[in-house]
């Protein structure tokens, strides 16, 4: 219980200041509504310097007495509220001025000491700015389960234009089928819930309705909205809305209160009116129909958004528990209190009304759906017990698992021949009806909404660690996007968008593997991931972009958009292919892989000691005097050079070696976190987004925390043998970055589907997954006194921390000594206890963690042989171009200068038949030839799909011969063949 003893808003009515103007409140702001207070219509304008007496008040302290208010600085960070107490002292701890966000609202609790409270004074520099909701009031400390510190409404105090989370308050189970969630636009499709900035004339929250959402990102659009309106007055406060992920709840300033559950495919809505209830129905692109004898409400709903590719039609089934009568284009029941029930089906209208009965049958009261669904949440949430933490912090974290939760979500269903699913992927165009989906409806599970380019970082190896068996079937429903239409989306939302960088989920499902996650079709989803890394795609929305050349040429050329990005991309992607192509025992694979996934040296300039883009002929795009790092955009994804050049990190060796060594790595990030990020530099953007001014307002030099490519930076450090550097940021991050949660924030940038959430959950425990598609962790300093973690293995994971300070000066595993800055994920999950020592100041704790490049020379990837082909299609170095033969043909080539050894050898098939047998040879001369290698019974998966082949022994000659003889088909189409070779 909250009880004020002292608060101003600055209306009417309220304690008037000493000193300041009261004014309307600031003239603009990204994320709020302009021209008002926080509350209500006005606030306190400060502009003067020093120390400025506001209050006087007479007010006792006790224990859990403190100090809150809300500050906008327009100019200086460095404002600060204090207060004078009887004996004359003033408040000793201090603020980090970091701590405030420019141009934005900030929530600011400062904990007061016993005594009497005689003056509240606002303390600053030059700074100024606006002042609301100033008040002294008891908190006592709550004890709560998990799931109860969750707030949904984090990061809801965002916009296009500054992100702080970009979510919404999703009402769902884990992974659920269905998002129900409050709407203040409903006629939006992106930015459902604005915490501040859609308030109404009187500057109060006003809701527009209750929608049905799928949105994966504002950003992806939303699909299938359908809309429950409450007729009435909806204007609230946010104190008196309850957001828990079973439970939405509001009560209106009118007396009218709604109280939504959700179920998988369904939900239950209890309305209280003040008067006579009423309720209508709405659907911007969709049929409804609604039948008062029998109280229900009948249809479907097909608004999409247009990155909503492959989304059809969904089918709404609605039920009262009372009869209603039509009044005007709403339902009226006769009585203040109705429920009603609601489930959705993307099959048909028969099948939303079987997942109606199956989950909210007729009978079932509110609260039976709610508390299923809290258990379903408090089950997860509770897996990990927290001691030590503020009321904060917690909320921070278990908000956090809530977010990474929430997906990917499940798009199938339950039906009398089974689990069945509408899909996304498979291109059919049979229209849809009004009773069911033109899509085509196929056995199996089906995972959508998911970016794996913003998730393979920290959500998918959470899902591993957390919960690995959920994680398999979450995989195996991805899986199924391959078997269906013969790719796995880049971005789910829920079939191909042609949106981001790289075919992540090569590396997450790796990784996964590797971890001992074996509940999927591990078969399914290596071959997948080959395509991925071994196919040209046929169209923009699957593959990788530029493969076709990037494949043979050792780095992808700028005609591909943003191409050094997706080369980058796809080597961690290869290095979790190889990884798992040799515990799956494909040794020619793991060789090959291995090898491309050192690509990234070729991008490495080491004339500006950035990664840049090149042409095809190798040339750079800029010179050294034109290269700028903070140049945003050109050859970098939503970053720039800076951001980018330190995306290795599964080979930070192999980085440092690049640099010259590991002193000249931690040189190289000592230099970023120290060069200011001005947010007005965007390079081929052409002008300011959004992601630009949030990486300036984390200020941490460059590094851009608001942005999923920059997340694993600081724990490179580990690489360099200074890993305590990194732990210094990470604290900071912790401590900062993640504030506002009571009013809507609580975020630096996009929380991508949970992406955001999972690095602060791995880095408060001390744990970062750096070398996603190797099971291991690098080690940091965690934020609790205890953590324990309760694994499905029935083993606990126990961390303990000692002193204070955001360094790590020794650490125990299982009692005993360990210095090495990380940890295999097996030591991990047999039952570990970790036992950090914390200190103020840095140590040599921390040896490297293991790297794909050992020693101390740069990495040499297996490179093109050059030379000359009888066929020069066939060295081309694109796999577009082909050549047919009708008969099986030799193919010579003979070496450019002195012979190199050979250890891998690919072969491109064609458009049409493809060779199942053949014979490489070596000569010396050109007349006597040994063979190097010889194959038979072999298949080509796909068309111009390339292979890898290791020899037995590397050979070096200055001539070579292909020799096939036997292919597939009336004729033989081959593409490319190229010889891998290494220094020698």
């Amino acid at each position: 219980m909250i009880a004020d003893r002292f608060f101003s808003s600055f209306e009417e009515g309220d304690p008037v200041p000493l000193a300041g103007e009261i004014g309307a409140g600031p003239a603009e702001s990204p994320t709020a509504k302009a021209g008002v207070g926080f509350t209500g219509l006005r606030a306190l304008r400060y502009d003067r310097p020093g120390r400025v007496r506001l209050f006087d008040v007479d007010v006792p302290a006790g224990e859990h007495t403190g100090l809150s208010y809300v500050v906008f600085p327009e100019r200086g960070t460095s404002v600060a509220l204090d207060v004078e107490l009887d004996d004359g002292s003033t408040l000793t701890d201090v603020l980090d001025p970091k701590a405030l966000y420019p141009d934005q609202w900030n929530l600011v609790r400062r904990p007061l000491p016993p005594g009497r409270v005689r003056a509240i004074v606002l303390a600053g520099g030059d700074d100024a700015g606006w002042l609301d909701d100033v008040r002294i009031s008891d908190r006592p400390p709550r004890r709560r389960d998990p799931v109860d510190w969750v707030r949904t409404t984090r990061g809801t105090h965002s916009s296009s234009e500054f992100s702080r989370g970009n979510t919404f308050p999703a009402t769902a189970v884990p992974h659920g089928f269905n998002f129900w969630t409050p709407v203040t636009d409903a006629s939006s499709t992106t930015w459902l819930y604005e915490y501040h900035r859609r308030n109404d004339a009187t500057n109060r929250p006003r809701l527009a309705g209750f929608a049905l959402s799928h949105q994966p990102s504002p950003w992806m659009g939303d699909r299938h909205t359908f809309h429950v309106i409450p007729e009435g007055d909806l204007a609230f406060t946010h104190e008196h809305e309850t957001g828990r992920p079973h439970h939405y709840g509001v009560r209106f300033d009118s007396g009218l209160t709604v109280d939504l559950a959700p179920a998988d495919h369904a939900a239950v809505f209890r309305f209280t009116f003040p008067g006579e209830a009423k309720i209508r129905f709405a659907c911007k692109r969709g049929g409804i129909r609604v039948d008062p004898k029998r109280g229900t409400v009948t249809g479907y709903t097909w608004v999409r958004s247009r990155l909503s590719v492959g989304a059809r039609r969904m089918f709404v089934h609605g039920a009262f528990d009372r009869p209603g009568r039509r009044d005007g284009k709403a339902l009226a029941f006769g009585t203040a209190t109705v429920q009603l029930r609601i489930a959705t089906s993307l099959i048909s209208a028969k099948q939303a009304r079987r997942n109606l009965d199956a989950e909210i049958p007729a009978g079932t009261t509110f609260e039976q759906v709610r508390e299923d669904a809290r258990q379903a949440w408090q089950d997860l949430l509770g897996r990990i017990e927290l001691d030590g933490a503020t009321e904060d912090q917690l909320t921070t974290f278990y908000s956090g698992l809530y977010r990474l939760f929430l997906y990917p979500n499940s798009a199938h269903e339950e039906t009398p021949r089974g689990r069945r699913h509408a899909s996304p992927v498979v291109r059919r165009w049979w229209p849809s009806t009004r009773r069911r989906t033109g899509a085509k409806v196929v056995d199996g599970p089906m995972s959508v909404n998911n970016g794996f380019w913003d998730t393979y970082r920290t959500c998918w190896p959470a899902y591993a660690l957390l919960t690995p068996r959920k994680c398999g079937e979450l995989i195996e429903g991805f899986v199924q996007q391959y078997r269906e239409g013969g790719w796995i989306a880049r971005w789910s939302s829920p079939g191909y968008a042609d949106l981001m960088t790289g075919t992540s989920s090569d590396v997450a499902f790796a990784d996964a593997y590797l971890k001992g996650v074996r509940n999927f079709d591990v078969e399914a989803a290596y071959d997948a991931a080959l395509r991925n890394a071994t196919v040209a795609p046929p169209r923009r929305g699957v593959g990788r972009k530029g493969l076709h050349e990037s494949i043979f040429l050792g780095f992808t050329p700028l005609s591909t958009h943003e191409g050094l990005s997706w080369a980058l991309e796809a080597c961690i992607n290869d290095f979790g292919i190889a990884n798992l192509a040799a515990a799956l025992g494909r040794a020619d694979d793991a060789a090959y892989f291995r090898q491309r996934a050192l690509h990234y040296v070729h991008h490495f300039d080491p004339r500006t000691g950035f990664f840049q883009g090149r042409h095809r002929d190798g040339a750079w795009r800029w010179s050294p005097q034109d290269y700028d790092p903070a140049r945003w955009g050109f050859d970098y994804t939503e970053t720039n050079g800076w951001n980018t050049a330190f995306s290795v990190p599964h080979d930070g060796q192999g980085l440092a070696n690049l640099h010259g060594g590991r002193a000249a790595l931690e040189s190289k990030l000592d230099a970023f976190f120290a060069t200011p990020e001005t947010g007005r530099n965007p390079g081929s953007y052409g002008g300011i987004i959004h992601e630009m001014t949030e990486a300036r307002d984390v200020r941490l030099g460059q590094y851009g925390h608001s942005n999923q490519p920059s997340h694993h930076i600081p724990w490179m450090y580990a690489y360099a043998g200074a890993a305590a550097k990194g732990q210094a940021v990470v604290r900071e991050v912790l401590t900062r970055c993640y504030l506002g949660s009571e009013i809507g924030q609580g975020y630096p940038g996009d929380e991508d589907n949970g992406e955001m959430s999972a690095w602060y959950v791995f880095a408060s425990l001390g744990l970062y997954p750096l070398a996603v598609g190797s099971p291991g962790y690098v080690l940091g300093a965690p934020l609790f006194r205890r953590a324990e973690i309760a694994l499905e293995n029935g083993k606990h994971v126990v961390i303990t921390t000692s002193g204070s300070g955001p360094y790590v000066r020794r650490l125990r595993v299982d009692g005993e000594p360990h210095e090495q800055a990380w940890l295999s994920h097996d030591r991990l999950v047999t039952g570990a206890t970790l036992e950090f020592e914390l200190a103020a100041e840095p140590s040599e704790w921390g040896t490297p963690p293991p790297s794909l490049t050992e020693g101390d020379a740069p990495p040499r990837p297996l490179a093109d042989l050059p030379g000359r082909s009888t066929h020069p299609t066939l060295s081309d170095d694109t796999s577009r171009t082909q050549l047919t033969f009708t008969s099986p043909p030799a193919i010579e080539f003979t070496v450019d200068g002195p012979p190199r050894p050979v250890e891998l050898y690919t072969l491109t098939s064609g458009a049409h038949g493809s060779p199942t047998a053949w014979v490489l040879e070596g000569s010396e001369d050109g007349q006597t030839w040994q063979v190097l290698d010889e194959r038979a019974g072999e298949t080509f998966r796909w068309r111009r799909q390339t292979r890898p082949f290791a020899l037995t022994a590397s050979a070096a000659f200055p001539r070579y011969r292909l020799r096939i003889t036997a292919f597939s088909g009336r004729r033989l189409s081959l593409a490319q063949w190229e010889l891998l070779a290494g220094e020698r």
